[in-house]
């Protein structure tokens, strides 16, 4: 009897452990003076919970599989004892197939985040309804995170992802703190699901596909050209984009995610492959010329690669 129990339990928990989609460290600071640091401890360890515990797709995934990120809060003030100001930054991070490389999806940061948080209160989300700001913000750059991983995988993959991204969004709209709304800016949450979802920009969606699956996913091998030339292709597809509205948030947060790499990438390509790469950088990222200049001046070796 003994023996059945532990092996139902152990076969109970190798299943939740299957099951969890992401692999993400949450993390909670304070610089504020004089605080009782019981509170951000319970924050911290109660989203790391409600992330890495909670399911999140209908699929299960393997231990290799768990989507690697992660998502800071820095905390600057407590107006009141359950009220919190502070800044988030959310970074997602894919590893490429037969190297030991990662690569960066996503580097994003939000300020004047202000949200309610009480101390063992149970955490509760739902994509329609609207429940609080915290949960709201953390669920929505989940389902980012799947949905550029998806996109990443297969052409379109992340569909039913950037869908729950908007419907989290529109539940949002009686959301009292800046964010979730049209009018605010153009660079919030709002914009970012409406990006993904607007069929003028689908070929962002084919960019990620591109870049990380025919490209960095194929670099480990030896037709390292073929895959840089589909690295451009993804490039290509960023700038449709980027001429359809050349102020899309998405455009803004890949290359965010992704200028650094791109310039190591084509350091050791051919001279013809440097000339049309920084062009097209150039047009599409122009603050950004300088760096893009760097791929010029390398020598064309083959060490500058960044995946291995």
């Amino acid at each position: 009897m003994r023996k059945t129990i532990i092996f139902i339990f152990l076969s109970l928990f190798s299943i939740s452990l299957f099951c969890q989609e992401f692999k993400v460290n949450v993390n909670v600071s304070t610089q504020i003076q004089g605080q009782d640091r019981k509170i951000f401890e319970s924050m911290q360890n109660s989203l790391n919970e409600f992330v890495n515990s909670r399911k999140w797709t209908k699929y299960n995934y393997k231990t290799e599989e768990k989507i690697e990120g992660s998502i800071s809060i820095n905390v600057r003030e407590r107006p009141s004892q359950d009220d919190f100001k502070a800044d988030i930054s959310v970074q997602l991070r894919r590893p490429v197939h037969n190297s030991s490389y990662t690569t960066t999806m996503l580097n994003t940061q939000e300020s004047e985040f202000y949200f309610k948080f009480v101390e063992n209160a149970n955490i509760q989300f739902e994509e329609n309804t609207y429940y609080d700001n915290l949960t709201s913000t953390i669920a929505f750059y989940l389902y980012y995170f799947l949905a550029l991983d998806g996109d990443s995988f297969s052409q379109n993959g992340g569909a039913q992802y950037f869908q729950i991204m908007q419907n989290i969004v529109t539940a949002a709209q009686k959301c009292p703190q800046k964010g979730w709304k049209s009018f605010e800016n153009t660079k919030n949450k709002y914009w970012i699901s409406e990006n993904y979802n607007n069929s003028a920009y689908r070929t962002m969606h084919d960019a990620w596909y591109q870049y990380h699956r025919l490209g960095l996913d194929q670099m480990a091998t030896d037709a390292q050209s073929d895959a840089r030339n589909n690295i451009y292709l993804a490039l290509e597809s960023v700038q449709k984009a980027f001429r359809e509205k050349s102020s899309l948030i998405a455009i803004q947060q890949f290359i965010d995610a992704k200028s650094d790499e791109i310039v190591q990438i084509f350091k050791g390509a051919p001279e013809n492959e440097k000339e049309r790469v920084v062009k097209l950088m150039s047009e599409i990222n122009p603050s950004n010329i300088s760096k893009y200049e760097q791929i010029k001046k390398s020598n064309n070796q083959s060490t500058n690669q960044p995946i291995k």
